[in-house]
């Protein structure tokens, strides 16, 4: 494989890890503004699993097919930054 092809595919992993967070969990927007003053914490955490396991699955499978692990590094990373950006969500609520 290319460095450009593994590239691509480490970015088409990290972009759909990222919409599997989406499929998984309100917006940022929603939790700040609704979720948590209902008191949803729990719930909105217990998205992390399916949502971090679609993600990481993704990330090992385009690995083990590039040889490569770019791939599953691009997904770790945005795992990460998904659970950031929710905890920073859910820590700066209103209400």
């Amino acid at each position: 494989m290319t460095r450009s092809e593994v590239l691509l595919t480490s970015a088409l992993v990290a972009v759909e890890g990222a919409h599997a967070f989406s499929a998984f969990l309100p917006s940022v927007f929603t939790i700040r503004r609704l979720a948590v003053p209902q008191g949803a914490e729990r719930d909105l955490r217990l998205g992390y699993i399916p949502a971090s396991l679609f993600a990481l699955a993704l990330g090992a499978l385009a690995s083990a097919i590039m040889k490569s692990p770019w791939p599953l590094i691009a997904s770790i990373l945005t795992v990460i930054f998904m659970i950031a950006v929710y905890e920073w969500a859910i820590r700066s609520a209103y209400g």
